[in-house]
């Protein structure tokens, strides 16, 4: 699955993700090291911990504190593409994500994104748009309670796979808050392994001469692993393959077929770019 990162423009955002290609995403957020953004909103609290500095203070550890939500709303979150972006069974010519805030009534506030893809996630935005909807009307009258509880009573109302992308809005939206009221990211919280990822980048199903283009502009941006989207024309696939192999010989290839190969042309291919 291609995850779609949209910039929110706020100072709580934790952390923008994407494997879309550049040239598809009105800004030029996405970067072959993506860089985690801490929140410039913090507000120290009474229950905060001493070793807030330290590996020792985990995720476990958060779940018991009390949140006290002032505010839960989500709204739509509209990106226009700057080209088509073509894979195997569908084109995309614009993101329609959900966007969900949390703010705790200490003034903290965190950002959670739902991305929405009806053939991949089981929402449409329509769906997530009353989903999100209900669940913040419930954490809006809800009293103080544990993050524990609020993550589990979240989990209730948006039970199982058909509504899982809103779920994990929702409930990064307020994970987002609470650290961010705490003073500790949660890069921290999940491991302190580094402040930068190395990522791949998507170059969807386009004529062999724009592959190449693409693949020669992702290498002077540092991209050493590339992901190609094939599966809808077998042949037109390889040729693909040849030209970015021709302008980039040292790339990494990550082939995605979205089910459109059979498991003999799947063999076929890897046995034709064997150079």
């Amino acid at each position: 699955m291609d995850p779609i990162g949209t910039a929110l423009h706020s100072p709580t955002l934790p952390i923008f993700f994407s494997s879309l290609p550049l040239h598809t995403i009105p800004r030029g957020l996405s970067h072959p090291k993506s860089k985690i953004l801490c929140s410039s909103k913090t507000m120290a609290v009474a229950s905060a911990p001493t070793n807030a500095t330290t590996t020792s203070f985990g995720f476990k550890n958060l779940e018991t504190f009390t949140v006290n939500i002032h505010t839960a709303e989500g709204r739509p979150l509209n990106v226009p593409l700057i080209a088509p972006f073509l894979i195997a069974n569908s084109k995309l010519d614009k993101v329609e994500n959900m966007a969900i805030r949390v703010e705790l009534s200490n003034g903290c506030s965190g950002w959670g994104e739902a991305p929405i893809r009806p053939f991949v996630t089981a929402e449409d935005q329509s769906t997530a748009l009353v989903k999100v909807g209900e669940v913040c009307e419930f954490l809006n009258r809800s009293p103080p309670m544990t993050l524990n509880s609020a993550l589990r009573k979240i989990g209730a109302l948006l039970f199982g796979h058909d509504f899982a992308s809103v779920r994990a809005g929702v409930e990064m939206a307020l994970i987002d808050a609470v650290t961010n009221s705490i003073g500790i990211p949660l890069w921290r919280l999940f491991g302190r392994a580094s402040n930068t990822i190395s990522t791949d980048i998507t170059i969807p199903i386009v004529s062999p001469t724009e592959a190449s283009k693409l693949a020669s502009h992702y290498q002077k941006h540092g991209f050493s692993t590339l992901k190609l989207k094939v599966g809808k024309n077998f042949h037109a696939d390889i040729e693909a393959l040849k030209a970015i192999r021709m302008v980039h010989p040292d790339c990494l290839f990550i082939l995605d077929a979205n089910e459109g190969y059979t498991s003999k042309e799947a063999i076929e291919v890897l046995e034709k770019i064997t150079w």
